[in-house]
């Protein structure tokens, strides 16, 4: 039977944690801060330790130092209990050599689903530690641990993050009740990333697309998507433009904490306010347009709608509505955004993407899919289910690819208004 120490100063979650890995088999011991729970991890030899971030006396930061510089305790696996909010301790924590964290408030499912990967992981270690040893391959052993363990830690803890931010299928069912999400990463994990919230006379829905892709493109969406939410929640904006002008605010102290200087990195994004009372769509994009779909001369600026275009087919007009040029990243003086404002009808339909679509290489003459290519698709498949209007890029973009490599990240979100 496993032994798992948790060290966590909240009484409550402590015994909670514990009830829920003993359920599940497992044999607990807790300690309420950090000094003793060094003292009974250096008894226990614990199998793998659960530690709070934030505690009194000695954080759980410190005490990962202390693990790690213990001969006895330091390969045992690290996961760190946190909360969203506190995500410079946690790259600390990683930095420090932590396996994976549980944000608080965790799921019982999902912390019994890390704790037990963590497990198997030292046993599976230990499994070729010693058929390695049989045959005296010290070298490509050394290699091994490094590079699997660097590279699928990576990776699980940027998945989790991933599936952190991500608005559920659910949300998005109740959100917005006839769409479809067409999410392709490159890899398992994406630095594209969509984002919806609602408001008391609107809803908010935006499509993002993060410097990079794979890990370091995730890690940024993660920067991306606390900015967003901070700008609605914290300071309480619901204008797009508003609500991307200070969340480029957000992300540029995020991104530059620490003297960092991280100024390659940011996000190219749309965003749109749908409001149903008025039949009204706010729009502001940083480098990513906004397609609409309505019938022929239906179309109804209100205020800010200066830059677009439109394609005809048959009775269906699509308005491709142009934001402006800039990436959150950038600095004040270079950001700017304007909200765009238009009327639709029901029936309707607007588009949000990423470029990863639009970039891909493939066809004859292996050449860039290209944006007119897709609208000319949305416009033909006008009339179709949003089920059927996904399985037809879908098909497109794989006949498309062929054989060659994804590219990037892909990212369409699709609502019939």
């Amino acid at each position: 039977m496993s032994k798992i120490l948790v060290i966590e100063d909240e009484a409550l979650i402590r015994e909670s944690i514990c009830d829920v890995l003993e359920l599940n088999g497992y044999e607990t011991e807790s300690e309420p801060d950090g000094e003793k729970g060094l003292k009974r991890a250096s008894s226990l030899k614990p199998d793998l330790i659960l530690c709070d971030i934030n505690m009194p006396i000695i954080s759980g930061l410190d005490v990962l130092k202390a693990i790690r510089s213990d001969d006895e305790l330091k390969h045992t696996p690290f996961v760190f209990l946190t909360a969203l909010s506190t995500m410079d301790d946690l790259r600390a924590g990683m930095n420090l050599g932590a396996e994976d964290y549980l944000a608080k408030p965790y799921r019982n499912k999902e912390s019994i689903a890390i704790i037990s990967h963590q497990l198997k992981k030292v046993e599976d270690l230990k499994k070729v530690e010693k058929e390695l040893s049989k045959k005296h391959m010290n070298d490509f052993k050394l290699k091994i641990k490094e590079k699997s363990r660097g590279f699928y830690d990576s990776l699980n803890r940027a998945k989790t993050v991933q599936n952190v931010i991500l608005p559920s299928n659910q949300k998005m069912a109740e959100l917005l009740p006839d769409h479809f999400n067409y999410f392709l990463p490159k890899y398992s994990i994406s630095g594209d990333f969509y984002w919806a919230k609602k408001l008391d006379n609107a809803t908010l829905i935006a499509v993002a697309d993060c410097t990079g892709h794979g890990i370091p493109g995730a890690l940024i969406s993660m920067a991306g998507n606390i900015s967003l939410n901070n700008a609605v929640e914290q300071f309480g904006l619901t204008k797009p433009a508003e609500i991307l002008t200070k969340a480029n605010d957000l992300f540029l102290d995020f991104m530059n904490a620490n003297d960092s200087n991280v100024a390659h990195d940011g996000m190219d994004i749309c965003l749109c306010s749908i409001e149903d009372n008025s039949n009204l769509i706010r729009f502001a994009g940083a480098k990513r347009p906004l397609y609409l779909v309505t019938n022929k001369d239906n179309f109804k600026p209100v205020s800010g709608v200066n830059n677009y275009s439109e394609l005809n087919l048959e009775e269906m007009t699509l308005y491709e509505m142009k934001g402006n040029n800039c990436s959150i990243g950038a600095d004040d003086l270079d950001f700017h955004v304007e909200d765009q404002v238009f009327e639709y009808n029901k029936g309707d339909a607007i588009y949000l993407s990423s470029d990863g679509y639009v970039d891909q290489f493939g066809g004859e003459g292996d050449r860039k899919f290209k944006s007119k290519r897709l609208k000319n698709i949305l416009l033909s498949i006008q009339g179709k289910s949003m089920f059927e209007q996904k399985e037809t890029l879908v098909q497109e973009f794989q006949n498309w690819k062929g054989k060659k490599e994804q590219i990037d990240d892909v990212t369409i979100l699709a609502i019939k208004l």
